[in-house]
């Protein structure tokens, strides 16, 4: 039964859509300014949308429109930009026309430019802008906007010009960040190209996600390896370890031509603690526990044996390892790690007799770092790449939530990665980003993100809307 509420707005809304059909473009203006003065926002902008449609020379409407739509959501605010960027690409005259109006829509289209991209888009209309307004702000946003992409020396002297302009840009803050630049530049020579500046790291746009992922790769994920010697050639020889992920790799290298040696081990216990047990069933001198061995034996393929696992490695000129997950099984009574039969039944079994846990960062920089350190006895010169598997975790018994139990498990990973490469003063070692490129990769270029407005950085206001339902399904009393 219709409330006293629907019964009043009904009314207005025929109303309303009585004038839109048929009012004068007058009187739709005349109820435009009506409805701005009582503060009724929803009906003001179907007015300026009907006479930002039917006249598209009214500059003024259409300006007022790209406003109103916007509501504060990702979505709305990509439209209005658009609405705006609209109105340059018809009247381009308009970049080099000072008035207030114009200016206004330059800067209100550079910022939502600089916020949802394309950034490109922001920095040609800042260019244009600053020295048209002359206002001190917008040299500060020619600047903020510059040193995104790290224009470091033309985004100094938009500073320097709207310190210039204006006190109030004239702030302790800026005055030091023009100190330091300064200082940069009166180096020394050789000590300025000695210590380049560090350039900023920017996360890709929706673009660079969905086109081809290569140029992903090389100039936003693997951009600081390029600078890196290059250590590849046909002659190159392979060894892979770690998880599937490495067989993968490997069968990849052969294919392309290369000779690569992929030591097989179960999947079922891609561990650190696993590949640690490993290298000590291949060491005669460890003190290594009978089981432990005999557990080695049965899981790897009947061909491989100490002796000639050990002089692959010698032979080896690139040893891949892939880190693949932290959970592991280890005895309730001792701590001790447990070897776990291949077969998803036994692991399911051994869950209830034997503690199963996520390992810690720590543990898993120690294991790598033993096992690299027996790589190394047997070939100094081996170059060891480090990359952390994407295949995720395939089952929990740690965890309700595999997905969970999967992200802090690859967090475990990459961050014992990163410690083993970047702060364990080892030498010619890298980190190859394999999970990055599939995970980060992956997720962006599917409608979780920029789904609303194009930005890459910005999640889809529809997932988020699903995800806090979710929420509150779960826990609303």
């Amino acid at each position: 039964m219709p409330t006293p509420t629907d019964q009043a707005q009904n009314p207005m809304a025929e109303a309303l859509a009585q004038l839109l059909t048929f009012g004068t473009r007058e009187e739709i203006q005349d109820a435009a300014h009506k409805f701005a003065a009582s503060e009724r926002p929803q009906e003001m902008k179907a007015c300026y949308k009907k006479l930002s449609e039917t006249d598209k020379g009214d500059l003024n409407a259409r300006f007022v429109y790209s406003q109103l739509v916007e509501d504060g959501s990702h979505k709305t605010r990509a439209e209005s930009r658009d609405l705006m960027l609209a109105i340059l690409d018809d009247f381009p005259q308009i970049l080099e026309l000072n008035t207030e109006g114009n200016c206004l829509l330059i800067r209100y289209t550079a910022e939502r430019c600089r916020d949802l991209g394309p950034q490109q888009k922001a920095i040609d209309l800042s260019r244009k802008l600053a020295p048209l307004s002359g206002i001190a702000g917008d040299y500060f946003l020619l600047s903020e906007i510059l040193s995104q992409i790290n224009n470091l020396e033309e985004s100094m002297i938009a500073l320097q010009k709207a310190m210039s302009l204006d006190p109030a840009f004239d702030t302790e803050t800026n005055r030091d960040t023009l100190k330091i630049w300064q200082a940069g530049l009166e180096k020394p020579a050789v000590e300025h190209a000695a210590q380049k500046r560090k350039k900023i790291g920017r996360y890709p746009q929706t673009k660079d996600f969905l086109g081809d992922l290569t140029p992903l790769i090389m100039d936003h994920i693997a951009v600081d390896l390029k600078s890196q010697p290059k250590f590849i050639n046909k002659a190159t020889r392979f060894f892979t370890m770690g998880s599937c992920f490495a067989r993968n790799i490997s069968a990849s290298l052969n294919k392309g031509g290369y000779s690569s040696t992929h030591m097989e081990i179960s999947e079922y216990i891609n561990t650190t603690f696993a590949n640690r047990a490993f290298v000590d069933w291949l060491d005669a001198d460890a003190d290594t526990d009978n089981a432990v061995n005999e557990r080695i034996k049965e899981l790897l393929p009947a061909q491989w044996n100490p002796q000639n696992t050990l002089e692959k490695m010698r032979d080896t000129d690139v040893f891949i390892l892939t880190l693949g997950v932290a959970p592991a099984f280890f005895d309730r009574a001792t701590g001790e790690f447990v070897l776990p039969r291949p077969t998803a039944l036994n692991s399911r079994v051994l869950a209830e007799k034997y503690e199963y846990r996520t390992t810690t960062v720590q543990e898993n920089v120690d294991n790598v770092l033993y096992l690299i350190n027996f790589i190394r006895k047997l070939s100094p010169t081996v170059k060891i790449v480090i990359t952390v598997s994407p295949v995720p975790l395939l089952a929990s018994f740690e965890f309700e939530s595999c997905v969970a139990a999967d992200c802090l498990s690859k967090s475990t990973m990459r961050l014992t990665a990163h410690e083993v490469v970047n702060n364990s003063k080892l030498e010619n070692i890298i980190y190859w980003p394999s999970f990055e490129i599939f995970r980060w990769g992956g997720s962006n270029a599917s409608n979780f993100y920029a789904a609303d407005d194009g930005a890459a950085w910005h999640v889809s206001e529809e997932k988020v809307n699903q995800t806090i339902d979710a929420f509150i399904d779960i826990f609303h009393d």
